[in-house]
């Protein structure tokens, strides 16, 4: 079974006069737990998708090269993160409430859809 990878983006793209110390909008411990509910669900289900933080800075052209199943974005980067050039059937952007609450079901359901899209 091969390993798919689904990248969990946590951080506005790097822009003029943002700060590099600027890491998201939500404390990274929000974005742990997310990415520990999801993986929980994932597992459960019998997928072999794995889910980790993005460790690109937001860069786009390395998330392309890395050719991931999904990218899932925190609340607040629908217009913080450049995403020109990847398929935005394969993004899901959270919202406060399914982020904070550490809620999987629109990645899950997003999942599925591209499953049957592909049969």
């Amino acid at each position: 079974m091969t390993s798919k990878t689904i990248y969990v983006v946590h951080s506005p793209s790097p822009t003029l006069g943002r700060s590099p110390l600027q890491r998201g909008y939500f404390p990274y411990a929000l974005t742990e737990n997310f990415i520990k509910s999801l993986q929980l669900e994932l597992d459960r289900i019998g997928t072999d998708y794995r889910v980790i933080a993005d460790d690109t800075e937001s860069d786009i052209e390395i998330l392309i090269t890395r050719n991931p199943v999904l990218l899932v974005c925190a609340p607040g980067l629908r217009y913080q993160f450049y995403h020109r050039g990847f398929d935005k059937q394969k993004i899901i952007w959270l919202d406060v409430m399914e982020y904070s609450s550490v809620d999987p079901r629109s990645v899950l359901k997003r999942l599925a859809e591209l499953a049957s899209a592909d049969l």
